[in-house]
């Protein structure tokens, strides 16, 4: 981190992933771009964390957390600090570390999902080639669960032969709706379904199209499409459509999922979107607050004020654009809105995951129907494999919408997912660990054309990135007036070709 310009193209407030990547993005354009958090690590709330990390985040209490930073304060000052000191809170449990570069063995990510292998993220990772910095592998398996039962979820005609998720009178069926998405082509009517049109018929429709009973729809809809609930049954058929093309797609990339994990966790991508832009001359700023957004008399952005993450005088910068994620507006209602909340669990576990044949990385999907819920319950587990932990743990997180938000026990509608883990009942193996949390869920009230400030969605329960992306396009529209369209840089296309 060098000196502050005098003025920036924009300011982007935040290292989380949405963030990062349009600070590469505009980078890449020639933009200059500031990019600061108030965290002392990339990521913001898509961070990857050590395992003493999280313990400081979830076990260390509000005073012990205050003394580590004022002892931390002090050291950066120059200050004397015992070198034998104590850490303010407990440290992990000696099975998973003794020392820092032990706990540094564990890359821990806070918001734990996957990419699709044919999917957006993945393909903006190509083309700005971040993919030369880093490393990403097939994750082993997808899964839905079926009476209580994880079943691979079925994406070929061959494969819907042989499974037992459905019916023997659905298999023909759901063989034809297969054929129809392997097949299908825009431009090519010959590869479209008589009496369907994508635009005009609901996705409900669709189904009944093609012959496809509650369950088999049901699956269909969550496990390959990815809804978080039934309500995208009654719009048009062309989105859904097309998120089961995708899911078809990325399958056929590697054969065993549609998914892909990088390697030392989802930290990673932030850091490296980071990077790039860096290449292109932004600038990054950690341990620095937002103090003020600055207007001119119209109303619109005319600067922001920070303090020096060295010196801790105060800097201010000008810019005409400003980017956030919704943490820097808590409280200001009239800058974001809740929208929900969701309750998540990560856990530390010594063994894969039941019913997944072993897999050393899977996606599970707990349909609502199956739970008498609303909403589906994810999970997700990574092993040693993408050195996000030692050998013999596996990290596994569970995620859903909560739904009674009152009830004093939100981690109970988590429940069905802990028994998949063989963690019901607050059961924990030796050496075992879990950490819960329940997130506030939050999206801007106004579009930011009007001031110039652009707020970002919080991430949601889903175990994929594709609505990051999804607010990645429509931020980048409502800053440019204009689509998000990635050029290949030169340079990837030299080493392609």
């Amino acid at each position: 981190m060098g000196d502050f310009n005098e003025e920036y193209d924009v300011v982007i407030v935040g290292t989380g992933l949405t963030e990062c990547i349009l600070s590469g993005v505009f980078g890449a354009e020639g933009k200059r771009v500031l990019n600061i958090d108030q965290n002392s690590y990339y990521g913001s709330e898509s961070a990857s964390l050590n395992v003493m990390e999280m313990w400081k985040k979830f076990r260390w209490s509000d005073e012990q957390q205050r003394v580590e930073a004022e002892r931390a304060k002090a050291e950066e000052e120059g200050k004397q600090v015992g070198a034998n000191a104590t850490p303010a809170g407990p440290e992990p449990p000696v099975a998973f570390g003794k020392k820092p570069s032990e706990w540094n063995q564990w890359h821990i990510s806070l918001v734990p999902k996957f990419l699709m292998a044919d999917g957006e993220l993945t393909n903006i990772l190509h083309k700005t080639g971040v993919t030369r910095y880093i490393d990403l592998l097939q994750v082993g398996g997808s899964y839905v669960v079926k009476g209580g039962m994880p079943y691979r979820v079925p994406s070929t005609r061959v494969e819907a032969v042989t499974s037992s998720l459905v019916s023997n009178f659905q298999k023909f069926y759901m063989q034809n709706f297969l054929q129809f998405i392997a097949n299908y082509k825009e431009d090519d009517k010959s590869t479209h379904k008589k009496g369907l049109n994508l635009d005009q018929n609901t996705m409900r429709e669709a189904y009944k199209i093609f012959g496809l009973d509650a369950w088999t729809s049901e699956f269909i809809g969550h496990a390959m499409a990815l809804y978080v609930d039934d309500s995208y049954l009654d719009g048009p058929a062309r989105e859904p459509i097309e998120r089961i093309i995708l899911y078809v797609r990325s399958m056929a990339r590697f054969g065993k999922s549609p998914y892909i994990f990088p390697l030392h966790g989802l930290g990673e991508l932030p850091e490296r979107f980071s990077f790039l832009s860096a290449v292109y001359g932004g600038t990054y700023a950690l341990n620095t607050p937002l103090q003020e957004i600055l207007f001119d008399d119209s109303g619109v952005v005319c600067g922001v004020k920070f303090p020096h993450p060295n010196t801790k005088e105060v800097v201010t910068v000008k810019t005409k654009k400003v980017i956030a994620d919704p943490s820097y507006f808590l409280g200001q209602d009239k800058r974001i809105r809740r929208v929900g909340k969701l309750i998540r669990a990560i856990c530390i576990l010594t063994h894969s995951v039941d019913g997944t044949e072993n897999a050393d990385s899977a996606q599970i999907i707990i349909p609502a129907s199956q739970t008498g819920r609303k909403n589906d319950i994810y999970i997700s587990s990574v092993s040693s494999t993408f050195n996000v932990c030692p050998k013999g743990f596996y990290l596994a997180s569970v995620s859903t919408v909560l739904e009674s938000p009152d009830s004093g026990n939100p981690h109970t509608e988590l429940e069905p997912g802990f028994e998949r883990l063989g963690l019901g009942s607050g059961r924990l193996g030796r050496d075992e660990e879990k950490f819960i949390q329940v997130v506030d869920l939050f999206e801007p009230v106004e579009d930011g054309t009007k001031d110039h400030v652009y707020i970002s969605r919080s991430y949601d329960a889903s175990t994929h990135f594709e609505t990051c992306t999804d607010d990645v396009k429509d931020i980048y529209k409502r800053v440019e007036g204009k689509n998000l369209i990635i050029e290949q840089r030169k340079d990837e296309q030299r080493a392609e070709s």
